[in-house]
């Protein structure tokens, strides 16, 4: 006989489903209902709550969830199975409720109006080359004062949701970034995470310290409900660069001169290892830097991190899948095309 608690668990899943489907056909209904209705109201209610505490309440809520779902286990097989399958089926409501029907939000170029460029070789080489030449000039400007990690959330904070306030896009609460235990996310390759079930974002405190501000802001915008990788990128970069912290700014334009140098290598092959090694000594400083302090954490899932994440964003409406992250090209091209106008 299956279990009632199991059963009220695959029925509410069932009915949490539903909705999605129906927010995908009728995104007027999950706009209204869902992103300035419920999830607001669940930002606001977290983040003046929990939201407050000094710690991340990821571990309160790991607790609670193993607690309530493991606490009156028995030592059958039959006990476990059914404790365990009730885990993994309120971990999947949970996501949908607590954040993951964003899913279902329009793209954010189609919610402004705005029209994605189609770009070429050519844009890529003169876009890295200028942004290039804006490191350079960056490193000039800089002194060797950096903003303590821990103040650069609250400093980034009202920079976004000024950002997102002019785009229409709400921003109840106050999104919380917080740090986890050195190598929690970097053994999977992976600098920054935004959990649904403790909603709030993190990102790993091994990362390079220059890396702080853009991911901090990448997951901020996760917060606030977010869910496409390159337009999460693309916010957090315009967010950073309203910032008078030449090291935040800094941030943000060396993530996206990572993300050009990839394809400009690809056009360029054949002239790529020279072109690299005559860059500014201090670029090339700070890229052996962000690769060696990646290095100090082994890639524990090599063979399968990246199919994970890639069907996981594809089955969430993302096409692109993980290549999605590079997409922040196109809409900063974008942008800057609005900017010209």
């Amino acid at each position: 006989m299956i279990d009632k608690r199991l059963k009220v668990g695959v029925l509410t899943l069932a009915v949490v489903l539903i909705i999605n489907v129906l927010f995908r056909f009728v995104p007027t209904i999950y706009d209204v209902v869902y992103f300035r209705g419920l999830f607001q109201g669940i930002r606001v209610l977290h983040d003046y709550s929990l939201g407050l505490l000094p710690f991340p309440s990821i571990y309160i809520a790991l607790i609670a969830f193993l607690w309530y779902f493991f606490r009156d286990v028995k030592a059958s097989i039959k006990s476990w199975a059914n404790s365990i399958l009730r885990f993994l089926i309120w971990v999947v409501i949970a996501f949908y409720v607590l954040w993951g029907y964003n899913y279902n939000q329009k793209p954010l170029h189609q919610q402004i109006g705005w029209e994605l460029p189609t770009l070429d070789s050519t844009y890529i080489t003169d876009e890295f080359r200028l942004q290039t030449q804006k490191l350079i000039s960056l490193k000039d400007s800089m002194t060797g004062q950096t903003t303590q990690r821990f103040f650069i959330e609250h400093k980034l904070r009202p920079l976004q949701e000024q950002l997102l306030s002019e785009w229409n896009i709400p921003v109840h609460g106050r999104v919380r970034v917080r740090y986890l235990i050195p190598g929690s996310l970097l053994h999977f390759r992976t600098s920054g995470i935004y959990i649904p079930h403790s909603i709030e974002g993190h990102i790993d405190g091994g990362l390079y310290y220059k890396q702080h501000p853009f991911t901090i802001a990448h997951e901020m915008s996760h917060g606030y409900g977010i869910t496409d990788e390159s337009v999460a990128n693309f916010v957090a970069y315009l967010t950073c660069l309203r910032s008078d912290d030449p090291g935040i700014v800094y941030s943000a334009e060396l993530a996206y001169w990572r993300y050009l140098a990839g394809y400009y290598k690809y056009f360029h092959s054949d002239t790529w290892t020279d072109e690299y090694n005559n860059l500014d000594v201090r670029i090339i400083q700070d890229l052996n830097l962000i690769s060696n302090h990646i290095k100090k954490y082994k890639d524990w899932m090599p063979k399968y991190r990246d199919i994970i994440y890639d069907n996981y964003l594809k089955t969430h409406g993302v096409k692109a899948g993980i290549k999605s992250y590079d997409q922040m090209i196109l809409l900063i091209a974008a942008y800057k095309n609005q900017q010209k106008g």
